[in-house]
């Protein structure tokens, strides 16, 4: 993740928290979201409170731009022909890429994607399934039409490293909480005042509160195993920690 799409990223969490209804929700966050992931068409799928314990049913869909409701309100009607519909049933959340496990032929030939998808051209989608403390409150989808083919894995990261913060923002909406005081920026800005950090390692300790891997950090900032661990020795250093698990907690009480 370069520095433009750092503060991006930032900006967006900054938001997502502050987001008071889903008015908000689709202008302050699915709008600016296309800056960070580009996409042609985005949803978020909200699950019906009314249905059982162990019934998945959709009662209502925010969508980028508004037209494509009518999509998406077909698909809830239709929900029990998608293959995908297992992600709908774990008790964590869930981040899959329509292309990279349904072939090409299997996806634009099916029934529910004719009628719900072919007449907007969709190509490729990706969907995560909101989960707050193993209760599911719905689902983000992003479409790619074929002109934009499929999203990559560079997307597929910085949605996952959405994902912790959706999660909650939407819990606390849906419960009608006021935002919280204390947000993702501030709490960086915190963290980089305090502590003395560079812009490089307040990038990787962004990284870090949002449970990225090694891997995924060295691969969103073009650097190296080993500079990695020494950016993160000084960051252990600077905030007086000894290991990921003591920042992470940490990071919780700034």
């Amino acid at each position: 993740m370069d520095k433009n799409m750092f503060f991006i990223f930032n900006d967006i969490v900054y938001h997502l928290y502050a987001c008071r209804s889903l008015e908000d929700l689709k202008n302050d966050f699915l709008v600016p979201l296309k800056m960070l992931v580009p996409y042609s068409f985005a949803s978020i799928l909200l699950t019906d409170p009314s249905a059982g314990t162990d019934e998945i049913r959709f009662g209502r869909a925010v969508c980028i731009p508004d037209s494509f409701e009518e999509a998406e309100n077909i698909y809830m009607d239709r929900l029990d022909e998608d293959p995908l519909l297992w992600i709908l049933h774990t008790k964590e959340s869930t981040l899959v890429r329509e292309s990279e496990l349904l072939p090409e032929e299997e996806r634009l030939s099916s029934p529910l994607y004719r009628s719900c998808y072919q007449k907007y051209h969709i190509f490729d989608s990706v969907q995560y399934s909101i989960v707050y403390r193993q209760k599911m409150l719905g689902i983000l989808t992003l479409y790619h039409t074929r002109i934009d083919g499929t999203f990559t894995n560079e997307d597929m990261f910085r949605l996952r490293s959405l994902g912790i913060h959706l999660n909650a923002a939407l819990h606390n909406l849906l419960e009608g909480r006021p935002p919280e005081a204390v947000t993702e920026q501030k709490r960086l800005d915190h963290f980089r005042l305090s502590c003395g950090l560079t812009p490089r390692e307040t990038q990787i300790l962004q990284l870090l509160l949002t449970f990225s891997s090694n891997e995924e950090i060295t691969d969103a900032l073009g650097i190296s195993t080993h500079t990695l661990q020494k950016h993160m020795q000084n960051i252990f250093r600077k905030t007086g920690v000894s290991s990921r698990w003591e920042l992470l907690k940490k990071g919780q009480t700034f």
